[in-house]
This record gives C-alpha cells, structure tokens and sequence, in this order.
C-alpha cells in the first residue's frame, strides 16, 4: 500500500492545475501561480510508522517543498529505512529526518523556518501545535484521534457485517484513528449481533509477527498498555463486557479483542478514543437517532453505515458528521481519494490531489498590456 501511495504522490507532482488566465480589468492579465511553501516541519505517529512517513512526504515534495520529518521515538527504524532509500535519488537537503521525543517535535514546529507543520497525533498534541503555529500565523495541518461508529441497520447479513466490522475493529490492535470502535444497531437485531461480534472476537488471536494464526499483534508500549488496560478497568458498573476484557499472556502489551455492551453515551469508553482492541455496543430506534449517537463525540474522522437501502445510505452519508463514510465495509483507503476529518479529529487532508494542494501557496499575477 504504501508503495502504492508514494506512486500516486510521484504522478501528482505533474498534476498540479490553476485558474485559466483572464482579463478581469481592462488593460490587464491575471493568472494564478500555485507554488511551494518551502520548508514544512512534519511529525509521524507510531501505529503505522513507514506509512504515515510516506503519507507526510509525499504530498509535500510532490508540490516542491523541503521536508524536516520527526518520526515517533518508539518506532523511528522504518523512517530512516526510507531516508537511506531515498539518499541518491533525492537532493541533499529535501528530505530530512530528525530523531528525538517530544521536545524535538515542539522545537520544529515552534521553529520560525517551516511555513507549515503537520502532525498526525492525539487531539492533545494537535491542540499544541495548532497553538504554537499561532503564535507565528504558520498553518498547521492535523490528522487527529477517531472514535468512529459503524451504524448497522436491520437489513444487513448480521454474521457478515459482525465479521467485517470486528476486524475493522481489531485490526492493528486496535490503534488506528479510524478504527470501527462504536457499533450502533437497530434495536431490532441488537442481540443477534452483539451474538456474532461475539463469537468474531473470540476466534480472533493476537499474537507475536510469526506466529501465522496471530491477527494482530501488542499495543506499542507499556504506557498506552496501562492506559488501556486502566479504561477497561475504569468500566462504569451498568457497563458488560461480553468477551474480553483482561490482558492476554503474562509478557508483551497483548490486549484480547473486547466486546462492551450497556454502555451509555455519555460513559468515558464510547466519548474518548481508547486506541486499543476494544469495541461498544449502543442500539437505536430509528435513523434519526443513529446518527444523533454517532455525531454525539468530539471527533469526526471516520464511520459506516450497514444497510442495503439505497435511501438509508443518501440520508446517513449526508448526516453523519464525518470525513469519511464508508458503506458496508470500514477501513479500506485509496491513495486517490482524501483522508482527513472534521471537529477534534483536526483539518486538513492526506492521502488524494488535496493533500497535494494543502502543502502550496497560491500567488496572483497580474500583467499590464
């Protein structure tokens, strides 16, 4: 996939487009320049570490610019594969990789050098950076947290829809932004479902990369371990957990792929991103409040909608307050489409020609004749 990605970001580089020039005054010629920022300052998560590089990188030399990139500090090995992959093929001092933790993230992008700064990372992170790019009128560029719903109607194959949603679910243990983390379903085939989720999770093992029957693997480190393991600890007592639950094995930060039922809106597990194998249940009476239970969290990156009626899809894809909606499946990408969400999931887009056109300035030019 990601060779894929810096394909597309190769082509776009030829792709850019403008404004036909035209005479608006007489006397005069206006056209439109879209340049390069210059320098843009980039900081990478570590769920997706190689990837999430290629995405930062791409768009932004595709539209001319210089690159400092600082990968995360628990996963920087796949970053500097890429640097060295790239020395030789890019010029001295396009791409540049600087290691560090979190000070060195803040001193890029509170450097006066980068017209831009980017940064895929919790809402935490992007709120300091969207602060500190203030203080200097520079644009930030944030893919923050997720805490998507999969809303299920009662039309759908129910083993089906379990099947592909619990692996949206635990795929990568859990830690991707747009992971399926909230079911919501007609309150019709509540049981049914929450019965097949069920029965997909405890058929789902994590596991160490070659063990083949592993379908993901630990959550990255023991701190975002505690905190998960602490969340699922913190259940309020209305809430049940149906299978899961309980850390898997006594060494490595493995987490069983979990199933929560009776939880309520405003409980902590379905209102902040949990970043682990973890996924709740809520049910609904009617469209109308499906979607005010999906759009009622502070993140708006991504969702699906489960149904084989044409009118429910036109209703939900327009409600639902998201950047991207899926329609019986959840999580597939395409480099040629956008990513990127809305409220505190942040702004700005990855991934498609947009994302291209986030990292450009836009000059005027007008000639006398």
């Amino acid at each position: 996939m990601s060779a894929d990605h810096i394909r597309f970001f190769a082509g776009a580089a030829r792709l850019l487009e403008g404004r036909a020039a035209g005479e608006y005054m007489e006397g005069f010629t206006s056209h439109v320049r879209r340049e390069p920022i210059g320098v843009v300052g980039q900081v990478t998560p570590w769920n997706y570490p190689f990837m999430m590089a290629i995405w930062k990188i791409g768009p932004a030399l595709a539209a001319g610019n210089t690159v400092v990139l600082k990968p995360s500090d628990t996963t920087p090995e796949s970053t500097l594969v890429l640097a060295r992959i790239s020395k030789g093929i890019l010029p001295d001092g396009v791409l540049n990789i600087v290691l560090g933790d979190a000070s060195t993230g803040e001193a890029i992008v509170n450097h006066p050098t980068p017209g831009l700064v980017s940064i895929t990372g919790s809402v935490r992170a992007g709120i300091a950076v969207a602060g500190a790019a203030a203080t200097q009128l520079k644009r930030a560029h944030l893919e923050l947290g997720g805490k998507a719903p999969a809303v299920v109607f009662p039309d759908v194959d129910i083993d089906a829809a379990a099947s592909a949603i619990a692996e949206a679910a635990f795929f990568n243990a859990g830690q991707d932004c747009t992971a399926a983390t909230r079911v919501l379903v007609h309150e019709s085939i509540h049981d049914q479902l929450v019965d097949a989720l069920v029965r997909k999770a405890e058929t789902v093992k994590p596991g160490l990369p070659d063990d083949p029957e592993a379908f993901y693997g630990p959550l990255n480190n023991i701190n975002h371990f505690t905190t998960v393991m602490g969340k699922l600890a913190a259940l309020p007592g209305h809430a049940k957990v149906r299978t899961g639950g309980q850390r898997v094995g006594e060494q490595g930060f493995f987490v069983a792929p979990t199933v929560i039922t009776d939880v309520r809106q405003d409980d902590s597990i379905v209102q902040d991103e949990t970043f682990g194998p973890v996924l709740t249940v809520q049910s609904f009476r009617d469209a109308e409040q499906a979607v005010e239970l999906a759009n009622g969290v502070r993140y708006g990156l991504a969702s699906s909608v489960w149904t084989r009626d044409h009118a429910t899809v036109e209703q939900l894809t327009r409600a639902l307050d998201f950047g991207a909606v899926w329609v019986n499946c959840h999580i597939p990408l395409v480099a040629e489409m956008p990513h990127g969400g809305f409220k505190q999931s942040g702004y700005g887009k990855d991934l498609s020609m947009y994302s291209v056109e986030e990292y450009t300035r836009i000059k005027h030019v007008m000639s006398a004749h």
